[in-house]
């Protein structure tokens, strides 16, 4: 129940930002908020691994609040464009005290190495956690999230690999809480992830 509570709480305080600043909702998903028993049954735990080989969990960061990205290093197009959108509402939410931690999830282990994800995060953004893991692994996490990823066919090591494009904000203590498209600005992701954490 107060779960529901704070989901909209959240709902309207993020709306009336929203309408203050002329744009009807294109840019969130936050006409998802009214029914809230669609979280019932979104997101949970899952088990993956990092660049230090160490097994981890999202319960692991049960205390942090987290934005949580699914793609891969050698995406060229959308992929970079995400995780620095992304960064920015990051350092916009530093500015306001609130401290979040990126995490990207490759859906490419193949390819994206401990050393690949490591350099890659620390390219991105000082707080940033990458981690991949097994097909099984991924898979379940993928599930949970019910993101999307296809490996594309291909004869050499350049395949593409098709993805969602989805960041999903995970709230401690209550876990998945909110989603944000390709198009939502990191203003608009400062402002959402700042509501819920102001009403929670």
């Amino acid at each position: 129940m107060l779960r529901k509570v704070l989901f909209m709480l959240a709902f309207l305080a993020v709306a009336s930002i929203i309408y203050a600043q002329g744009i009807e909702g294109s840019e969130s998903s936050h006409s998802i908020l009214k029914n809230p028993e669609f979280y019932e049954n979104f997101g949970g735990d899952f088990s993956l691994t990092g660049p230090d080989g160490k097994i981890i969990s999202l319960e692991d960061f049960r205390d942090k609040l987290v934005l949580v990205y699914f793609g891969y290093t050698f995406c060229q197009d959308v992929f970079p464009l995400h995780v620095s959108r992304n960064a920015d509402a990051v350092d916009m939410l530093d500015e306001r005290g609130i401290q979040t931690t990126p995490v990207f999830i490759s859906v490419d282990p193949s390819r994206d190495t401990p050393e690949v994800l490591t350099e890659f995060a620390e390219m991105i953004h000082p707080r940033m956690l990458a981690y991949t893991g097994s097909e099984e692994q991924i898979k379940a996490a993928s599930k949970a999230y019910k993101t999307y990823y296809k490996k594309q066919e291909s004869n050499d090591e350049y395949y593409l690999v098709d993805h969602s494009t989805i960041t999903y904000l995970v709230l401690p203590k209550y876990g998945f809480v909110e989603f944000f498209r390709a198009d939502t600005s990191p203003e608009i992701m400062a402002e959402t992830t700042a509501c819920f954490v102001e009403n929670s």
